[in-house]
């Protein structure tokens, strides 16, 4: 059998998660290291994300909607006088730290991409 290019490219994301075989591991290695033009693509930051998964600052993008919307229902919910807002309060402080958070990220992430 013969392993070609796309073979190699269907493997590197799982060989870059670790959950590939001692073997697998082996054929990926000894395959880019006689395809240096295929390594050096591989290895570009696109290929390297996308092995990883979800960057971390879409999580705390998702994190950071889904704490707003519970704030919001929060406050829709807590609309009579007689309930105290501390949940509110905490919810929605919570959204604001994550979308600070998000906001960090993407910004350092920004930053690694354009080089600086």
């Amino acid at each position: 059998m013969e392993v070609t290019r796309e073979v190699i490219k269907d493997l590197w994301p799982s060989y870059m998660a670790g959950t590939v075989s001692p073997a697998t591991r082996a054929l990926v290695e000894k395959y880019l290291a006689e395809d240096a033009e295929l390594a050096r693509a591989l290895s570009e930051p696109e290929h390297t994300e996308e092995a990883r998964g979800w960057p971390r600052y879409r999580w705390l993008l998702l994190l950071a909607m889904l704490f707003s919307c519970f704030a919001f229902g929060r406050i829709v919910s807590d609309t009579s006088w007689d309930v105290s807002p501390a949940g509110f309060a905490v919810t929605a402080l919570i959204a604001v730290v994550l979308w600070i958070a998000f906001l960090v990220a993407l910004t350092r992430q920004g930053r690694k991409l354009a080089g600086r």
